[in-house]
């Protein structure tokens, strides 16, 4: 079999060098081949000096070089048409901000994968322990179209509105368990951290649906995969560390607030 790795890269390489070394200690079969993509969003000069290093010592890696920043799934699209795919191909798409569980290769090929599986979503925990996935199991309820209706009407009603809603699901959090105990599953959508792209999802489409900058990608894939009445399976057994980086972070409330407002203007309908 053969496995694909596919991450963006955006003043991360940090994040990118343990990520690489983490996928170059997964446990695999001899005739296992492993590759390794990474997309650099046009990083300042001194990461893209670094993930040069760091390319030279790892020759499954590659690096793909844009001249801007053109976003998450647009990134990851450029990794994902560089490569050819077949029937024995697994593209693995993601976040620099990973490492993966040794035994991930291994309980993945262990997935029975039918036809209409076009994604599937890994056990994604972050470093505190909470458990990312399933994100959606069914549907977004009305109650929460209409929290995401709210928080996008004004900046200054959805920076209160975000605030309480903050405050409650920190009291929430507190009184619940972090971890479920979920099997394997099929979901509406998983989180956009990590996603695992079947061959038959290239049966379909040759890339992502690559619309939004950022936020709301979840909501896009799910669309092209219910498009063609496929299925998005959550497996528990392969299992992903998320760093959450601090880049999404850094940026500025008001201008990461329009953006999110932008995003949502196209994601809408398909929640």
């Amino acid at each position: 079999m053969r496995f694909i790795f596919i991450a963006v890269n955006y003043n991360g390489s940090t994040f990118t060098q343990e990520y690489i070394n983490s996928i170059n200690e997964l446990s695999k079969d001899v005739s296992d081949q492993i590759e390794i993509i990474i997309v650099d969003n046009d990083s300042k000069k001194e990461d893209k000096d670094r993930l040069i290093e760091i390319a030279e010592r790892n020759e499954n890696t590659k690096v793909l070089w844009l001249e801007k920043n053109v976003g998450y799934f647009k990134g990851l699209n450029e990794g994902i048409i560089s490569c050819t795919k077949d029937s024995n191909t697994f593209l693995i798409i993601g976040n620099n901000d990973l490492t993966f569980e040794k035994e991930f290769i291994l309980n993945l090929k262990l997935i029975d994968i039918e036809s209409d599986t076009l994604v599937i979503a890994p056990n994604i925990i972050t470093k505190d322990g909470r458990q990312q996935n399933p994100h959606v199991i069914h549907r977004v309820t009305r109650t929460e179209k209409l929290k995401a209706q709210i928080y996008n009407s004004n900046y200054y009603i959805g920076q209160f509105f975000k605030f309480i809603n903050q405050t409650l699901i920190k009291k929430l959090s507190s009184q619940k368990p972090k971890l479920n105990s979920y099997p394997q599953m099929k979901i509406k959508r998983g989180i956009g951290a990590c996603y695992v792209l079947s061959n038959n999802f290239f049966n379909h489409y040759e890339k992502l649906d690559d619309r939004v900058f950022m936020w709301g990608e979840e909501a896009l894939l799910s669309n092209q995969v219910e498009s063609v009445n496929g299925v998005t399976l959550y497996d528990p057994n392969i299992k992903i560390i998320h760093h959450e980086s601090a880049s999404v972070k850094s940026i500025e409330s008001k201008k990461k607030y329009y953006m999110v407002k932008e995003s949502y203007q196209i994601y809408k309908k398909y929640l």
